[in-house]
């Protein structure tokens, strides 16, 4: 960290979102961060009018908002266009429907300034409760926050690497080649990917859920079911970046190497929950118009499935790592 205030450029990538992106961009103008020290980069590849709009934004906001046009369609891509387009000492990484309090920025600048050596910092990210109401809606939350519920201020696994609410060294990413892998078959991982990789390269990863923001996505049963499907065929890739025997087992996928307490339980639920009988429960879940405690124990049975499923018709992939780079002047 530099000793005077740090400039910050907050990234994110998008594709055909104006209207949640216009919201977006506006949580971030509201910052109460020095407005000489803040820039705002949203990379896109839309076809709507998200380049009119943020064009239109920018002419008459109070610092940078700057539009890094891509042709690529993968946000792992377009996040890396961005980081090195940006100036600022820290790049600030969110998702497009990710809204933030006044205080983001400022909560982040203070983990990193806490600590001599670079650090990421992860924070929290809700669903938001402007989104519209419904059984489902009510219970879903694809992050597994809880997991990280009791380490406020302390170092957390690369698993909790979430590039929807992440902040990073800049120039480190780029001198040490700890930028986003770009070969993917699908959407999803290359967060979790790179934070396996920062780890790995000696640097820590803090979790500071102070550093809030809200998820404005709504999502039915069916998109959710069509999203972990696309989240097992990522892990195609996953599994060659991140050679660990228990990695297909964290995402629910039954592998042979799992343990025999894990192996049992999750032939169970793949006995119960199958080609045959899914379908037939998802209908029903999706008809439902009050919460219930088995319809919450059934949801995620249902959607690892398609993640079991996705995972097994996918073709193998062979993705090739990202060397990480030595630091300048072989320092440690």
């Amino acid at each position: 960290m530099t000793p005077a205030t740090p400039s910050v450029s907050v990234i994110f990538p998008t594709y055909n979102r104006s209207g949640v992106v216009r919201t977006t961009i506006e949580h971030v103008l509201a910052q109460d961060y020095p407005r000489d020290r803040l820039e705002i980069l949203v990379a896109d590849s839309s076809s709507d009018d998200t380049p009119e709009m943020v064009r239109g934004v920018a002419a008459e906001a109070d610092l940078p908002v700057r539009l890094v046009s891509s042709d690529e369609r993968l946000p792992a891509v377009k996040r890396n266009q961005a980081l090195r387009a940006a100036t600022g000492d820290l790049a600030i990484f969110l998702n497009d429907d990710v809204w933030v309090r006044p205080d983001f920025v400022r909560t982040h600048v203070a983990v990193h300034a806490r600590h001599l050596d670079p650090v990421a910092v992860v924070g929290l990210v809700e669903q938001s409760t402007r989104m519209p109401r419904d059984p489902f809606t009510d219970w879903y939350r694809p992050f597994a926050y809880a997991e990280i519920a009791d380490r406020a201020g302390q170092e957390v696994s690369y698993r909790h690497h979430w590039s929807m609410n992440l902040s990073v060294p800049r120039r480190v990413m780029l001198d040490r080649n700890l930028v986003f892998h770009e070969d993917w078959a699908e959407i999803g991982h290359e967060d979790v990917e790179l934070g396996y990789r920062w780890s790995r390269a000696g640097y820590r990863i803090i979790y500071e859920p102070r550093a809030w923001g809200e998820h404005f996505h709504p999502h039915d049963l069916a998109s959710a079911c069509r999203l972990q499907e696309s989240i097992g065929r990522g892990l195609r890739d996953l599994e060659v970046l991140i050679p660990e025997a228990d990695l297909l087992e964290r995402y629910g996928v039954l592998t042979r190497s799992a343990s025999p307490s894990r192996k049992v339980r999750m032939a169970a639920r793949v006995a119960l929950f199958n080609s045959f009988t899914v379908p037939i429960v998802q209908h029903r879940l999706e008809s439902l118009e009050r919460r219930s405690r088995l319809a919450e124990w059934t949801y995620w049975k249902v959607m690892l499935h398609h993640t079991q499923q996705a995972y097994r018709t996918a073709a193998p992939r062979h993705p090739v790592p990202v060397p990480t780079l030595p630091v300048a002047g072989g320092e440690p």
